[in-house]
């Protein structure tokens, strides 16, 4: 599959997010035994990271405006590993980050195995 049919991938998965669709993420998105890593939380399963988008303190977060930039596709076998750029507009202000998924087929689709977010944050007294 190519880096752009990926890109197609992740902006599907932001529009659902965006539009509170979590159940449906998860369903068409989550692989069996998928764990979700990031910054905010421990890991999840996919019925976890359900819960969390869908709790109140989480609202303002999923609402932000993302921009995700797919920067590598590396396919081995039935395996996809994408590294993805993320510039985000929170309330708080511009954060950037990344992202790191592990993808496998299921069912004759590319699904999350695991995926891990993290945020470029400043180092503690500098």
């Amino acid at each position: 599959m190519s880096k752009e049919e990926f890109q197609k991938l992740h902006d599907e998965m932001r529009a659902l997010r965006t539009a509170g669709n979590h159940d449906e993420f998860a369903k068409k998105f989550a692989a069996k035994g998928a764990i979700f890593i990031g910054p905010l939380h421990d890991p999840v399963d996919a019925d976890g990271a359900v819960k969390l988008a869908k709790n109140e303190k989480m609202a303002a977060l999923l609402k932000a405006e993302f921009d995700v930039k797919l920067d590598e596709v590396t396919q081995v076998g039935e395996t996809v590993v994408t590294r993805c750029t993320i510039n985000a507009k929170l309330p708080t202000g511009e954060k950037s980050g990344w992202t790191l998924t592990v993808w496998v087929k299921e069912g004759g689709a590319w699904k999350i195995r695991y995926t891990c977010a993290t945020f470029k944050s400043q180092i503690p007294g500098q």
